[in-house]
């Protein structure tokens, strides 16, 4: 797959989606949109589905019904390759290559940068971010913290230059301090033309980076809103977290 696309087209849709783990469904017609440049969030308590619903856009767990589409192209039954071809780049945990020294995790991931003095810069500037992974950057991956390993699987999306970042739980386990400089590099990355969806547990930084939020429970998305509404509205937002339909 190229990354030609439909640029009247959304970054990525769902619609309809369901997925099992076996015999136990989890996910139920799940629908959410991203526009093309636009930054959404999925929120919810933990649990309700929206790790799964990463997993599924991703590619890692097949979906049982609905449809996925990047940029316009039916991407269902494609593989994760075929989607990370297309411009997704998931951050998901923190994951890293182990054997590989900080620098060498950065360079292996710019391989489907499609602007190659992007590349070079993002490199530098993700270590910027992170002046931890700066100072170890000849170091193993294996023998960094777990938080520093997080840190290292956000650097690395930037290197990537995405079309579409999906991101899940950005700011678990960083520093205040770390989460602020991570939130102006998706900012950076969304200037530059990629849309966000980010599932992240802090509302606060997530309602600040988003223009729209979708909220789920118990395997579906109940509510769609806009970012402004729910940080002007606490009770209506805690009344969507706590699973409730607010009217």
């Amino acid at each position: 797959m190229s990354r030609s696309h439909d640029v009247t087209a959304p970054a990525l849709s769902v619609e309809g989606v369901s997925a099992s783990y076996g015999p136990l469904q989890v996910l139920f017609d799940a629908s959410l949109r991203v526009e093309q440049g636009e930054m959404v969030a999925l929120l919810g308590p933990n649990g309700v589905g929206k790790s799964t619903l990463l997993r599924v856009i991703g590619g890692l767990l097949p979906a049982t019904g609905g449809t996925i589409h990047l940029f316009g192209r039916d991407v269902t039954t494609a593989s994760p390759r075929d989607r990370v071809e297309t411009g997704l780049c998931q951050v998901v945990g923190q994951a890293t290559f182990p054997s590989l020294t900080v620098h060498e995790n950065l360079e292996m991931h710019g391989y489907t940068a499609a602007d190659r003095a992007w590349h070079r810069e993002a490199v530098d500037a993700s270590l910027g971010v992170f002046p931890r992974l700066g100072a170890r950057r000849d170091q193993l991956a294996s023998t960094l913290s777990g938080g520093e390993r997080q840190m290292l699987a956000l650097a690395k999306a930037v290197v990537q230059d995405p079309r579409i970042l999906v991101v899940d739980e950005f700011s678990l386990g960083l520093a205040p301090v770390v989460v602020g400089g991570l939130i102006e590099l998706v900012r950076r990355l969304n200037e530059r033309g990629a849309a966000v969806l980010l599932v992240e547990q802090s509302v606060n930084v997530a309602l600040s980076l988003v223009d729209r939020a979708y909220l789920m429970e118990k395997g579906s998305i109940i509510a769609e809103e806009h970012a402004e509404t729910l940080r002007h509205d606490p009770e209506r937002l805690r009344a969507l977290m706590l699973g409730g339909h607010a009217s």
